[in-house]
């Protein structure tokens, strides 16, 4: 059964303006990843999405595939981040839940396709500002979404199959000091 439910997330924290710095797995100084907040995050979305053995309580859903924009060394597109926010939960989630990070951010049509053939709850971690183009591809023509702005990194967009259309609702994370509760607008 195609997927019915897909889960979209900005990856965590970044580093802004020689403000805070990114560092690697090891702490080691890099622009493309994500910040000790950003990591932070990271780990408390383990527990967020698969508490112990069982679902998180509705409207979100353990999910069963993952979806990273690819990292690119080659290219502008080589933040790691998105790959960063989901590892601790694929780690969590065991061999049957791996990272496919085989689309470029820019792939959002190629991201969808493959989240909708997914048997099963599918999760995304993208680069925000693609994050509403792929809203589009989702939703009825005419619905609104709205743009996610520079500095929300604590939230989730669900997308629900019901009636024969996907539907948008947003689940605060509140995972970390400083989420905000109230949904973008």
């Amino acid at each position: 059964m195609p997927a019915q439910k897909i889960l979209v997330i900005r990856h965590a924290e970044k580093p802004e303006h020689h403000v805070t710095a990114g560092v690697d797995e090891s702490g080691q100084p890099d622009s493309k990843s994500l910040t000790p907040r950003g990591w932070q995050r990271a780990g408390a979305l383990v527990q967020f999405f698969a508490p112990g053995d069982h679902d998180p309580p509705p409207p979100l859903k353990r999910p069963k595939y993952l979806f990273a924009a690819y990292a690119d060394p080659a290219s502008d597109d080589d933040s790691k981040r998105p790959r960063q926010t989901i590892e601790p939960l694929a780690a969590h989630l065991g061999p049957a839940s791996s990272i496919d990070d085989s689309c470029r951010k820019d792939e959002l049509q190629k991201v969808i396709g493959k989240a909708m053939s997914a048997d099963g709850t599918v999760l995304i971690a993208w680069e925000h500002k693609r994050i509403p183009p792929l809203a589009h591809l989702l939703v009825p023509e005419g619905e609104p979404v709205p743009n996610w702005p520079d500095d929300r990194f604590d939230m989730v967009w669900i997308f629900d199959w019901v009636g024969g259309a996907w539907h948008l609702t947003q689940v605060p994370q509140l995972l970390l000091a400083g989420d905000r509760a109230e949904p973008i607008v």
